[in-house]
């Protein structure tokens, strides 16, 4: 069984006063759908994603660099523990329509998983074979 410890992606959040301008350079430069939002302790508080920005620019009037993380991000979020099976992710993906997970320990984030990573691990098994327990 794989677990979301072996395919997540590493610490990519951002704070929770991150300028838009910011958000939407890490959302390009990590190529993840969405990040994490996090407080000074590294605790999940939310979740920011690129329709985010866009609606905040175009529903609410505010020019991308205007907002932040915590006035646009959705504050009910999903997480799983790090030893969550891929298929139980998938599931809470699909229930949750969520394109991201953030991985976490207690309430600190460790990283996050996307659909490209779990269906990864379907398309090519025997890459993750080793990790199968």
């Amino acid at each position: 069984m794989i677990r979301a410890k072996y395919i997540m992606c590493n610490k990519s959040s951002v704070m929770k006063n991150a300028s838009g301008r910011d958000i939407v350079f890490k959302l390009m430069a990590t190529g993840c759908p969405g990040l994490p939002v996090v407080n000074e302790g590294s605790e999940v508080i939310g979740m920011v994603t690129m329709c985010d920005m866009l609606a905040a620019s175009k529903e609410k009037g505010e020019a991308v660099n205007e907002v932040t993380a915590e006035q646009v991000m959705s504050k009910v979020t999903i997480t799983a523990d790090p030893d969550t099976p891929v298929d139980e992710l998938s599931k809470l993906m699909v229930e949750h329509n969520h394109a991201v997970i953030p991985i976490v320990k207690g309430k600190k984030l460790l990283g996050v998983v996307s659909g490209r990573e779990i269906v990864d691990t379907y398309v090519e098994p025997h890459l993750y074979a080793v990790f199968n327990e």
